[in-house]
């Protein structure tokens, strides 16, 4: 759908850069004619040494992935469901069977056992989910204080923590935790570690949070998993654990996150803390790249284009390159500018070339190939190219 909006986009670019070189037409009747200019129609880019591409066009890699970064803690805490919280139960009662005169000849069955109840409606859960904060925080009180539940607990604490229909409250947040933590919800404790190791809304304990994050991860919280192999990568003192980071990944990984699938993917690739190995990484990008990881998407379109561990395949790669463009990724709107450019596993097309170079260069990715390309261009293919961009959100 993606690709055939793009299409479409393309099609109304080319239109209107056509009316454009009508005007232009006509404005230079009245100007003696000057010679025309033979332009290129591709960015020449040197091939990387022992390459086998077939194609003068070669993606340049990204830049190599940190991955010794610390979490940050300006980003939000995870808000997915806890664990333990049933999903919302149908509230509609089942239509009744409509009456029927009795058989004589049919002999009455055996009625069946009454089915085992299943757990109510999580009111406090569901209306998190559609955005209803205050009710959610409502539903929630009500269950702590009828059941004292450590996870109506953590709910709230995700609610202060994340400021959602209340005020930012870190220190609210960080009680909430503590006291779900104390009651055992595995959700708590992960927020609760990383509010220590952070000191988010109570005093810094890096070892009072790594041993919260390690119960997590025991009890099988996918994000404590993933943050023990950030930190792993950055130890206080010594070389990163490559060993130990991969492992903590994998155990992330079998929950299908998106961020440890490419992580895995990275340290794969790279050789750390397992022999190098690019089919293997190749998967996990394409897996954490499925997951919706925007980073992977980009890694996986790069290794279908040059077929490093997977079988090459450029216009699949311009298929993931589109999708990540698309959510605003500078690197994979360079690349797909590239490929625009020098119509390789897609069809040529320079107000495109343009338009996505105008957009990655906003997102602070330059690139003078593409702006010696773009200066060749007629001044109507770069006026729909810069409409095209101001239709993205430039």
């Amino acid at each position: 759908m993606n690709r055939l909006l793009v299409r479409l986009t393309a099609v109304a670019l080319q239109v209107l850069a056509a009316q454009l070189a009508v005007h232009a037409a006509a404005a230079r009747d009245a100007s003696p004619p000057v010679p025309p200019q033979k332009a290129e129609t591709t960015v020449p880019v040197e091939p990387a040494p022992n390459s086998e591409a077939t194609s003068t066009f070669k993606p340049v890699p990204p830049p190599a992935v940190d991955l010794s970064r610390p979490p940050d803690p300006s980003r939000p805490a995870d808000i997915s469901k806890p664990a333990g919280l049933p999903n919302d139960a149908e509230l509609s009662k089942p239509e009744q069977p409509a009456a029927s005169s009795p058989n004589p000849d049919v002999k009455p069955a055996t009625a069946a056992a009454p089915a085992t109840p299943g757990p109510p409606p999580d009111l406090a859960y569901g209306a998190f989910q559609r955005g209803f904060y205050l009710t959610a925080m409502g539903e929630a009180i009500k269950r702590v204080e009828a059941t004292k539940d450590p996870v109506a607990m953590t709910l709230l604490g995700q609610i202060y923590d994340n400021g959602l229909g209340v005020p930012e409250d870190k220190v609210q947040a960080a009680q909430w935790y503590a006291e779900a933590a104390k009651r055992g919800d595995p959700n708590a404790m992960f927020s609760y570690g990383m509010a220590k190791i952070t000191g988010a809304g109570v005093p810094k304990d890096e070892s009072g949070g790594m041993l919260l994050l390690n119960q997590a991860a025991a009890l099988k919280v996918p994000q404590a998993s993933y943050n023990l192999g950030i930190i792993a990568l950055r130890p206080v003192n010594g070389a990163p654990d490559y060993v130990t980071a991969f492992k903590r990944f994998s155990e992330a990984a079998a929950f299908n996150s998106g961020d440890a699938l490419y992580s895995l993917g990275i340290l794969t690739h790279d050789g750390k803390g397992v022999p190098a190995d690019e089919r293997k990484a190749a998967d996990y990008f394409h897996r954490a790249a499925e997951a919706g990881n925007l980073d992977a998407m980009v890694e996986y379109g790069i290794a279908l284009f040059n077929g490093q561990g997977v079988q090459r395949d450029e216009e699949l790669a311009a298929d993931w390159f589109e999708r990540a463009a698309d959510r605003g990724s500078p690197i994979a709107r360079n690349r797909l500018a590239r490929l625009y450019a020098a119509g390789a596993g897609i069809a040529p097309n320079p107000i495109l070339a343009c338009m996505w170079h105008i957009l990655a260069k906003a997102g602070g990715l330059d690139d003078r190939q593409l702006d010696e390309f773009m200066a060749r261009q007629t001044p109507e293919v770069q006026q729909a190219a810069m409409l095209g961009a101001r239709a993205h959100g430039l």
